[in-house]
């Protein structure tokens, strides 16, 4: 009995802090007026002349020999009122401090909880890009992409501004290389790419020329100041509803599927460096390190990031990975720790091996 009324208490408080943060989210307070987003300086703070990506030794080295620091599911912030966020501050705000490599996910928004709660709210879906007029699914229902984690109730960016936003960045940045990588839910590919054309992005992507499965793996990739010098200074992966390998599907142009060029440790494993991949991990372009955790309830963690993001944390990480060290390192809470001093002290590292 007293058990049961553990787990009738536990699912009460679940459900009573469910509908507060719902509460804050949706309540007539909220205002997407004063998104965090809105009206941010995107020049970068790691810029400097004649650099790539914040130094002058980065330039002759190939894309895939530097270090990239990255944004865990970059959209999903408390800057832009996610619920159980990844992030304090906004993918802007990322790259505007010197993250080079924002992780992005993609789904359909169809409103979701948006026919339970208050009209006046309504209209701050259709802001934010849960509800859009224009567009219905199999079942008539109102549908929008968006940059969500799991559900678009729980926060969602409108890909417009996010990919405009990343333009801009690119525009007054004329010496920085970024990596984008989507992770494709609902079957959004089409309407992803669609939207990446839109954006005015296509100019600055750079497309390779090999999807012949043999020489995939032994691609030569672009330094990255030839990557700079040609003003295609975006790499775009992706992954999942709709992407396969390049070598068996006619692959979005300018779209490389992820796992043709990516190995990675495992999701949420913040221990150790084996890839998840069978094949050998020197294959590959790049080796992700998923250096993240999430808590006992499986959300983000801002406390274990607090610990995993630190120097000594990233440097003992490093020394267990045997066969190849990481090139892209992903992190929750971008803000907090050392990983951009981590990632600049590899790659001056790396700079001098050249």
């Amino acid at each position: 009995m007293g058990c049961c009324k553990a787990l009738i208490c536990a699912f009460i408080l679940s459900g009573l802090a469910i509908a507060g943060l719902l509460t804050w989210r949706y309540g007539p307070w909220y205002s997407t007026d004063e998104s965090n987003t809105e009206n941010i300086d995107l020049l970068a703070s790691t810029s400097c002349p004649g650099c790539c990506n914040g130094l002058v030794s980065n330039c002759d080295l190939r894309v895939n020999e530097v270090v990239f620091p990255v944004v865990h599911n970059a959209m999903s912030s408390y800057d832009d009122y996610f619920i159980a966020a990844n992030n304090n501050g906004s993918l802007e705000k990322a790259l505007v401090a010197g993250y080079r490599g924002l992780m992005l996910d993609s789904c359909l928004c169809d409103g979701g909880l948006a026919q339970y709660i208050q009209e006046g709210a309504k209209d701050i879906l259709e802001q934010i890009g849960v509800i859009d007029e224009s567009t219905d699914n199999d079942n008539g229902e109102q549908v929008q992409l968006g940059f969500c984690h799991t559900y678009c109730d729980a926060g969602v960016r409108d890909p417009a501004r996010v990919l405009g936003n990343i333009k801009e960045f690119l525009d007054l940045n004329r010496n920085e290389v970024i990596i984008l990588e989507f992770q494709i839910n609902d079957n959004s590919l089409v309407p992803l790419y669609k939207a990446i054309d839109q954006s005015g992005l296509p100019k600055y992507i750079w497309r390779p020329t090999i999807n012949d499965s043999e020489e995939l793996y032994s691609m030569e990739w672009p330094t990255m100041q030839s990557l700079i010098d040609a003003n295609t200074r975006v790499l775009i992966f992706a992954h999942k509803d709709g992407m396969e390998s390049c070598t068996k599907m006619a692959c979005p142009e300018g779209i490389m599927y992820t796992y043709d060029h990516w190995a990675q440790t495992q999701d949420g494993l913040s221990e150790g460096c084996d890839a998840t991949t069978s094949n050998d991990v020197n294959s590959f372009g790049f080796f992700l390190l998923n250096h993240w955790k999430n808590d006992e309830m499986d959300l983000p963690s801002e406390e274990h990031a607090m610990q995993l993001n630190e120097y000594v944390s990233l440097e003992d990480r490093f020394g267990t990975c045997k066969s190849r060290t990481p090139n892209l390192i992903t992190v929750d809470f971008w803000d907090i720790g050392s990983l951009l001093t981590f990632a600049n002290d590899r790659n001056i590292e790396r700079g001098l091996r050249a």
